[in-house]
């Protein structure tokens, strides 16, 4: 499975304080996107543990890199 299940994104984005994990700054759920850390195509699971919530921006910037960006602290 490829997409992150709503229960799944929605923990994640709780857990980051409603934050981009990248640029830091917060959202509605409905602007994020659920992404894998470890990417998909470099053999990242679809599991909570590799779940961050993204803004659209940062998450169309970063692309399949990984580890591009440090994660803001949130």
């Amino acid at each position: 499975i490829r997409s992150f299940d709503r229960r799944d994104a929605l923990a994640a984005y709780e857990k980051q304080g409603h934050k981009c994990a990248i640029c830091g700054e917060e959202f509605e759920f409905e602007q994020m996107h659920a992404d894998h850390i470890t990417p998909w195509s470099k053999g990242g699971k679809t599991t909570p543990d590799n779940c961050q919530m993204l803004c659209r921006d940062c998450n169309l910037k970063k692309g399949a890199q990984e580890k591009l960006f440090v994660q803001h602290e949130v």
